[in-house]
């Protein structure tokens, strides 16, 4: 078969499982752009196990070099004691999913985290799973952060 009665049977079968041509043809839509500057994020914390809830406010700034490092727009996990990092972060569009890894001499904690992004703000979670050394039943740890520019740096 030659390659000019491919076109037709190929877009004959694409059209009949639902897809359009304006779908084949189009590029994907752009994502917004990260505002070099001061950040300001908000993270809230809540433990089921404990039924407690804590918030932290932490500032950081973002230069105009950095806005396409996933790793310096993501929320650092700043937790006392403790070893964090964020890793496997994967974008796609608006959107950016990583895992959380923590670790102290008591306890790790490991999770999903997930965050669209707005531009100047954005909103994300995170479901970790809190494990003592030692043993026990693991802990289910909630986390909701938003983020929001608060001016460009001089």
């Amino acid at each position: 078969m030659n390659t000019s009665m491919l076109v037709p049977i190929l877009v004959t079968s694409m059209l009949a499982s639902g897809a359009s041509l304006a779908q084949t043809a189009s590029a994907p839509a752009p994502s917004p752009a990260i505002k070099a500057g001061l950040w300001e994020t908000t993270t809230v914390i809540e433990d089921a196990s404990t039924n407690s809830r804590r918030s932290v406010v932490s500032r950081t700034s973002v230069g105009a070099a950095e806005v396409s490092n996933l790793a310096r727009i993501v929320p650092a996990q700043r937790e006392f004691g403790m070893q964090c990092e964020n890793r496997a972060l994967k974008r796609d569009g608006t959107n950016v999913v990583w895992v959380i890894s923590c670790k102290s001499s008591t306890e790790t904690r490991t999770g999903k985290a997930k965050m669209s992004l707005f531009g100047d703000s954005y909103l994300g979670t995170a479901d970790l799973e809190l494990r003592k050394q030692g043993g026990g039943k693991p802990a289910k740890l909630t986390q909701s952060f938003s983020g929001r520019w608060v001016q460009a740096c001089s």
